[in-house]
C-alpha cells in the first residue's frame, strides 16, 4: 500500500483560465491507494515538490516537466464483456416511468482491476482512496502522486463481441507507445488494438500537470455494432399514463445540434460508449483530504449502437432514480466529487441544495463537454434526501439522475 503523501490543511488558491487552471483550482485526493508499490532506492531523496504556476501571466511554453519519486503505481486491467441491466429494478424513483429488462439490457464492456496476473478481480473500496466498486462500470481508479509512474498491464477479455481494445489516458506524460489510440495508417502501433486474448502493458508519468481528475478509456478502432436486421430503431420506455420514456434515435434533443443517439455503420470510440472508461485521480502535497469522495460518469448509450431497446443517459452504467449510484455523506464531511463525461453531449452537472466555490464564485451547477471532467470540493452542512442530475431535460428523462442522501 501507499503511504499518506504530505497533506496541507490550507492551500492557496490557483487564479487564471482555463481548464488546467480550474482542475488546479478544485483539485483534490489525499492518500493514496495502489494495487502494487515499488520504490527505487533514491526515493528518499526525490525533488522538492513544484506546482507549475496557474496564473494568467504565467509562461505557455514553459514544460511540465517529469520528475521522479521512485515509485511505481501497478494495476492488473481487464477488459470484459457481460450482460448488464442499467435499470435493475424496472422504475425511475423521479418520474414514475417503467421499464422492462429486455429495454434495459444490453451486452456491456468493462474495465476491472484484478491481482496480479488477473488472478481474481479486486473487491470493491468506496473510501476516498480506493479503487471503487470495480463493477465495471466505469472501471477503477487509477491514483497516482506527482512524480509516480502508474503502470497498467491490460488485457482484453472481451469474449463477447471479440473487439480490439485499448487504454488511452487523458492528463498524464506518456510516450507514442503507450497513447492507446488507434490510427488506420498505423494499425500495428503498440497497444493500440490490443486483441482479444492479448495484453500490453502501458506506462504513464504523474508530472505537476497531470494534479487533478481525467478519464481514460477505449480509444482502439471504430467497430460496427452488431444491429438486428429489422428493428427499425430505437424503442421508447413505457412510462404510467401511456407516454413515451426515453427518446429514442434522432438529434440528442439537448440544444447543441449534436447526434448523440442512435446510427449506424462504424461507431467511434464504441468501447467506450459500452462501458470501457474510468477515472485518473493525480494528488500532490497540497492536495487536501477528504471523508467522502465520489466519482461519476455522465454518458450516454445509443440503442443503435447497443443491444437494448432504449436510447439511456447513464451515470455509472445505470439510469434513473434508485438505479444510479446513491451516493452518501454525513454533516462535516470534507466531500470530493470527481465527475466526467464520455459520449457527443454537453452535461450540465447539479446538486439539489448545495453549492460549491468554482472559479466564477459560488455555483450549483457547472457545464461539462464531452471527455472532460470536473472537481467539486466542500464541506457538507446540509442533511436530508437529495438529487443530482444533469439539467438537460431530455438528459434527465433518459435516466441521468440519482440520489444523494446526507445524514447528520
Amino acid at each position: 500500500m501507499a503511504s499518506d503523501p504530505a497533506s496541507a490543511p490550507e492551500r492557496e488558491p490557483h487564479p487564471g483560465n482555463g481548464r488546467r487552471a480550474v482542475l488546479r483550482a478544485l483539485t483534490g485526493g489525499g492518500a493514496l491507494a495502489a494495487l502494487s508499490l515499488t520504490a527505487a532506492p533514491q526515493a528518499a531523496a526525490a525533488a522538492p515538490h513544484t506546482a507549475p504556476a496557474a496564473s494568467s501571466d504565467a509562461d505557455p511554453f514553459a514544460v511540465d516537466r517529469f520528475l521522479t519519486t521512485g515509485r511505481v503505481r501497478e494495476y492488473w486491467i481487464q477488459a470484459d464483456s457481460y450482460q448488464h441491466n442499467a435499470v435493475p429494478n424496472g422504475r425511475d424513483g423521479m418520474t414514475g416511468m417503467t421499464f422492462t429488462a429486455d429495454q434495459t439490457t444490453f451486452q456491456a464492456l468493462g474495465f476491472r482491476a484484478y491481482t496480479p496476473n488477473w488472478g481474481s478481480p479486486l473487491p470493491a473500496d468506496l473510501g476516498p482512496h480506493g479503487i471503487g466498486p470495480n463493477s465495471g462500470i466505469p472501471g477503477p481508479v487509477l491514483r497516482g502522486e506527482v512524480g509516480d509512474l502508474i503502470k497498467v498491464h491490460f488485457r482484453n477479455n472481451d469474449a463477447h463481441y471479440k473487439w480490439p481494445h485499448s487504454m488511452h489516458p487523458h492528463g498524464v506524460r506518456y510516450t507514442p507507445d503507450n497513447d492507446g489510440g488507434y490510427m488506420a495508417d498505423d494499425a500495428k502501433m503498440p497497444g493500440t488494438a490490443v486483441a482479444f486474448g492479448e495484453s500490453y502493458t502501458y506506462t504513464w508519468q504523474c508530472t505537476p500537470g497531470s494534479v487533478g481528475s481525467w478519464p481514460y478509456h477505449d480509444h482502439a478502432a471504430p467497430q460496427a455494432p452488431p444491429r438486428p436486421a429489422a428493428s427499425g430503431g430505437s424503442q421508447s420506455g413505457s412510462q404510467s399514463g401511456g407516454q413515451n420514456g426515453a427518446q429514442s434515435g434522432g438529434a440528442s434533443g439537448d440544444g447543441h445540434g449534436a447526434q448523440s443517439f442512435g446510427g449506424g455503420g462504424m461507431v467511434a470510440e464504441i468501447g467506450a460508449e459500452l462501458g470501457l472508461f474510468g477515472m485518473i485521480a493525480v494528488t500532490d502535497a497540497r492536495t487536501p483530504p477528504v471523508d467522502r469522495e465520489f466519482v461519476l460518469f455522465m454518458h450516454d448509450l445509443s440503442a443503435g449502437d447497443a443491444s437494448a431497446r432504449t436510447d439511456l443517459s447513464l451515470c455509472n452504467g445505470a439510469a434513473f432514480v434508485d438505479n444510479a449510484p446513491t451516493f452518501t455523506a454525513k454533516t462535516g464531511d470534507r466531500v470530493r466529487w470527481r465527475i466526467g463525461t464520455l459520449g457527443n453531449s454537453f452535461h450540465v452537472f447539479h446538486i439539489h441544495g448545495h453549492r460549491w466555490q468554482s472559479p466564477a464564485g459560488w455555483v450549483d451547477s457547472q457545464v461539462l463537454g464531452p471527455a472532460t471532467t470536473l472537481t467539486v470540493e466542500y464541506q457538507e452542512d446540509n442533511p436530508g434526501e437529495w438529487l443530482y442530475h444533469c439539467h438537460l431535460p431530455a438528459h434527465m428523462m433518459r435516466g441521468m439522475a440519482g440520489r444523494y442522501v446526507v445524514t447528520r
